[in-house]
């Protein structure tokens, strides 16, 4: 009971905070005009933006395949992994983040473990070093923000770092300490936990580090490292031409003179709006994004706004179909999923 008393309070949590950036970032915006806009929108760009969309998330099941394919507990070892269950698998995982931030990650480990017969935590180690590799390709190109945004840089810098600095500065010192306090004394419960079960090699939660492990390991057992590399640059490639169509969708390329090398900045500031723990990036997104159109290209809000709104609400949408879709050819929903991903850790799902 309290377990899910706990879940809610974060849900509900996320939720509220999503909905007061977003508040904030649309409370000056006059949405007659932004309906005005999308309603004179070319549509016919959405059909490649529609496919590229789905082409990214394509070469991403393709990339996890690889790192499944070369775990050691595959019960079916002999026969490939199905790309089409790990590409459902991703989509409904996207639809379940819109239900609660990284929700999507337990649903989308679940469903594939359930379906190819294989751990859940090993599974759950997989996503996580495909994760990890996310996180170092995009931190490595955000680096070259400096180089398409030269001018503005310390600008954007202060814009988006701003908030929080304000936050911690207007921030009780005791509230402060007690958050490190905690977070220390987590980790240290944590790391307890973990030395006892290590006595017991026997242990459920050893057992459960072990076949997370193998997921880690996956990464490097593909003996594929170029094709990785390549399926993740395409996919980023693919992010790029996503932030860039909706401006030509919406004519703002040849307006505001923004190119697919001003896209690509743009889709990496978006990101950084997406990471903060919010129902699939709702309100984060918007308040980053319209603020650095604004800054960068002198974009009136209205403009910004309608910008924001399409580029999120039209992924949401896709997401949403592919992800129900999903569940229906897989006859399954996303509460037998939940339910496996809870029982998974002790053996197969």
């Amino acid at each position: 009971m309290r377990e899910v008393t706990t879940k809610w309070l974060v849900r509900l949590g996320s939720f509220g905070f999503a909905g007061l950036l977003l508040f904030f970032a649309l409370k000056d915006v006059d949405l007659e005009l932004v309906w005005a806009a999308l309603k004179t929108a070319q549509y016919g760009w959405m059909v490649p933006l529609i496919f590229i969309t789905l082409g990214s998330h394509w070469l991403r099941a393709i990339r996890w395949k690889m790192f499944l394919e070369v775990l050691p507990d595959r019960q079916h070892k002999n026969r490939p992994i199905s790309t089409w269950n790990t590409f459902i698998s991703i989509m409904i995982g996207y639809m379940a983040n819109y239900a609660g931030p990284r929700l999507g990650e337990v649903i989308r480990t679940g469903n594939v473990a359930q379906r190819e017969k294989i751990p859940f935590s090993s599974v759950l180690g997989t996503v996580f070093v495909e994760r990890l590799l996310d996180m170092v390709v995009f931190g490595i190109a955000l680096l070259s923000i400096p180089f398409v945004f030269p001018s503005q840089t310390s600008d954007l810098w202060h814009l988006l770092t701003s908030p929080t600095f304000n936050l911690i500065q207007n921030a009780d010192s005791l509230w402060i300490v007690g958050g490190l306090v905690l977070i220390i004394g987590c980790s240290g419960v944590v790391g307890f936990l973990i030395l006892k079960a290590a006595r017991n090699p026997a242990s459920r939660l050893m057992k459960f580090i072990r076949q997370f492990k193998s997921g880690l390991l996956s990464l490097m057992n593909t003996g594929k490292p170029g094709k990785i590399w390549a399926l993740t640059l395409a996919m980023w490639a693919c992010y790029g031409l996503m932030a860039y169509l909706p401006f030509v969708l919406l004519g703002q390329n040849t307006t505001f003179d923004i190119g697919l090398i001003s896209a690509w900045g743009i889709m990496l500031i978006g990101a950084l709006g997406v990471i903060v723990p919010s129902p699939g990036g709702i309100g984060t997104f918007h308040f980053v994004t319209i603020q650095s159109l604004g800054m960068l290209f002198a974009m009136p809000e209205t403009e910004a706004a309608t910008y924001a709104i399409l580029a999120h609400s039209g992924q949401m949408l896709l997401y949403l179909l592919v992800g129900a879709i999903g569940i229906l050819y897989l006859g399954s929903s996303l509460s037998s999923v939940s339910k496996t991903s809870s029982s998974g850790t002790s053996g197969h799902a």
